[in-house]
């Protein structure tokens, strides 16, 4: 074999390499498959999201959502040596948004033509949760909306 040929080769057996350990890196704790949309999840999975993010080891309080009815959302809350308490959260008449202090907050309150009504903040690990929090809550509103049709 002549020397430009060796030099070939092993350019050659670099790249395979090269291309190998990026395919074995890629698998290495990133997801294999994109995440559904938002729009093709139903109203448990958008559940099950919304409580993952609220299921974290530094939180006060616990906390967990259910759907009572497609436009019910009941809230159930603990605090450290308190008795738990729930909220029922009407989804069609309900104001999302979400703010930015030290923490980034989600503030589900109700519509501001509706009598006063408690507020509920959350606090998420971070803006992408906020985003991905309030989506699936909206996801949840058009569901509710869809359901009555």
């Amino acid at each position: 074999m002549t020397a430009p040929q060796a030099a070939r080769r092993r350019r050659w057996i670099a790249a395979g390499l090269a291309v190998a350990a990026a395919a074995g890196a890629c698998t290495d704790g990133y997801p294999t498959r994109d995440a559904p949309a938002a729009g093709d999840m139903s109203a448990a999975e958008h559940v099950h999201a919304l409580n993952d993010m609220l299921r974290h080891e530094a939180r006060r309080v616990d906390a967990r959502l259910t759907l009572a009815t497609p436009c019910i959302l009941r809230l159930a809350t603990t605090a450290p040596g308190a008795h738990e308490s729930t909220a029922s959260l009407r989804l069609e008449t309900l104001h999302i948004a979400f703010s930015v202090d030290e923490r980034y907050r989600v503030s589900l309150a109700p519509a501001a033509n509706l009598p006063a009504a408690r507020d509920h903040r959350f606090v998420v690990d971070g803006w992408q949760d906020a985003v991905a929090f309030r989506s699936h809550l909206q996801q949840l509103q058009m569901a509710c909306v869809a359901s009555k049709d």
